[in-house]
Parts: structure tokens; sequence; C-alpha cells
């Protein structure tokens, strides 16, 4: 950290603005898929532990992942009011226990995205410079855009070997299907603290009474992420280096439920994404690895990326 005013680029083609981020008109989709404990242990040591110092850890707290996709009519900067922009985002989700050894505060549920994808290039720059949102860009489909079965899009720039000689392309990564329609749907969430209790139980099945009960109350669903930038003299090593926390706080409600029918996850074997590696811990299928989906709910309303704090500082 330093003392040191942000530099503003507004007016000179910005393309990082200033947190909070406010999110009008969305609607969500999250569906649950089974993973492998010790994978998604394995993945938080390499890619988030080790900026940790000593100062906080996190632990997987269930063989469980969750995939996200949203669609949001209007997306701006509380203090650049420049304007607004619509987007779209989906990612990949982990619970994870977050541990201060040391400290008197007890652990907490926190919520990781190793993988996440946006549409638009002003909020993918701002989640990665503000919050430390590893986002690329992508497109992304959701259920309407064209006739036929409902499915979930995200395509993005893949490279299915590694191998300086191949192009790399633009191809979906991983995509959701329905494979049976709902039937009658149950009754429909009514308030924020029905969303919270509907996705924790439903999705979030093995979570304790008392996670459950943070997760129900706290103002602020935490997410956290690792913040670096890369060295300009030595490109293995960081200039800056943070773990930091970006809650997303849900403002207004405005619709949400279960999703009962039936789906699958389909995503595409490539060396550049993990995603089954990293999950499942196992080697993926020749081509694309289906995975069934356990549960889904969805949720609209508005929402705001709030500024978060920064947990772990390595510079």
């Amino acid at each position: 950290m330093t003392d040191k005013p942000f530099i503003p680029w507004i007016g000179h083609g910005a393309a990082s603005l200033t947190q909070p981020a406010v999110f009008s008109g969305a609607k969500g989709w999250v569906f649950l898929i089974d993973a492998d404990r010790k994978a998604i242990q394995k993945l938080a040591d390499t890619l988030l532990n080790p900026a940790g110092k000593g100062v906080v850890k996190y632990d997987a707290l269930l063989p469980l992942a969750m995939l996200s996709f949203l669609d949001i009519e209007k997306s701006t900067s509380v203090t650049d009011t420049l304007g607004w922009l619509p987007g779209r985002e989906c990612a990949i989700w982990v619970p994870l226990i977050e541990h201060r050894p040391g400290s008197l505060f007890g652990a907490r549920l926190v919520f990781w995205s190793p993988y996440i994808f946006i549409n638009y290039a002003i909020g993918m720059v701002t989640g990665r410079d503000v919050w430390g949102w590893p986002k690329t860009l992508a497109r992304i489909s959701m259920p309407g855009d064209m006739p036929g079965t409902p499915e979930f899009f995200c395509t993005t720039t893949i490279f299915r070997t590694f191998d300086p000689a191949v192009q790399g392309d633009d191809a979906v990564l991983y995509r959701v299907v329905e494979t049976k329609p709902d039937p009658e749907p149950p009754p429909p969430w009514r308030t924020k603290a029905e969303v919270a209790t509907g996705l924790a139980r439903h999705l979030l099945g093995g979570v304790t009474s008392d996670l459950l009960h943070a997760l129900q109350w706290q103002p602020a669903i935490p997410c956290v992420q690792l913040k670096q930038l890369r060295s300009a003299a030595d490109p293995t090593k960081a200039c800056f280096q943070a773990i930091v926390e970006s809650p997303v706080a849900l403002t207004t409600f405005s619709g949400g439920g279960l999703l009962t029918g039936q789906y699958s996850v389909e995503v595409t074997t490539c060396a550049s994404h993990g995603i089954v590696n990293d999950l499942l811990g196992r080697e993926p299928d020749p081509v694309k690895t289906t995975l069934p989906v356990r549960g889904g709910a969805w949720v609209s309303g508005d929402f705001t990326a709030l500024c978060g704090r920064d947990i772990v500082v390595n510079t």
C-alpha cells in the first residue's frame, strides 16, 4: 500500500473506473456440480494461499463448485459517472474457509472464482485493476438469445494445446444445457433472506448451521481474489501482490427461485483452461467432458460491487 494518490485517466480513454460499481436490472443463474475437495485445495494452494504469507489461509470447504451466468441491463461506476453499459458475466466459484492463524477472529465462509469471463472491456479492466478478478473477454449466450433448447454458452479464446506453432481460436469453453424441462416450479423466493437460505440449503447442503446463519445475515457476500502485477524488470516476480476481499451486495431483490429441471455441463478439453483437472482432480475426456448438474437457482435484482479491502499485501 502507498500513500500516493491514484492518477485518474477519466476523459483520456479510461478503461478502469472507480469503485463501487452498481449493476441494475440483473438476472443471474447458478448451477451446482460435484467436485473433488482435494483438487480444489490443490488449486487454492497454487493460486491463492502462497500470497497469504502465513497471515491468512484458505481451505476447501465442500466437494462442489458453482457455475454462474449473469445478464446485466445497466452497469456503471458510482463515482465516475460517465454513463452506463449493459454487460454479461459468467464464472466458476468454489466455497472456501478463511483461517487466520493466531487471530482472535474465527473462520469464515468466503467464495473464490478461479475462472471468470465478461463481455465488455471496461468491466474486465476495472475488475482486474480494482479487485484482482482474473477476468477475460468472452461472448456469453443466454436462453432466449436463439430459439431452441435453453442453453448457456461461454465462448472465449482457447489453446487446445500448448504449441508456439499452433494458433489459438475462439470456441465454446463450456456450456450448460437443459436436458429436461422444469416441471411445475416450487414457490418463488420473496425476500433476500430467503435467497440466502435457499442457496445455502439447496446448493450448499453441507454447510454447518453457523455458516448458514452467517451467509443469511451478513450484509454482503465475501469474495476473495489474488490481485497482482508482474514486475517489468523480472518476469518471475510481482511488483505488487495482495489477497483482496471483493464483497458483493444484493441491494434490490425482484425475483428468484430454484430450478427444478435437469441440466448438464459440457467442458471443452483444452490446455489453456484446465477446468476438469482443477475441479475434479482428473484428466478430462477427449474433446469434451460432460458433468451432471446437481441443482440450480435464479435470482434477479440490483447489486453493488463494494470497495472491499486488502487482506494481505506483498509489495
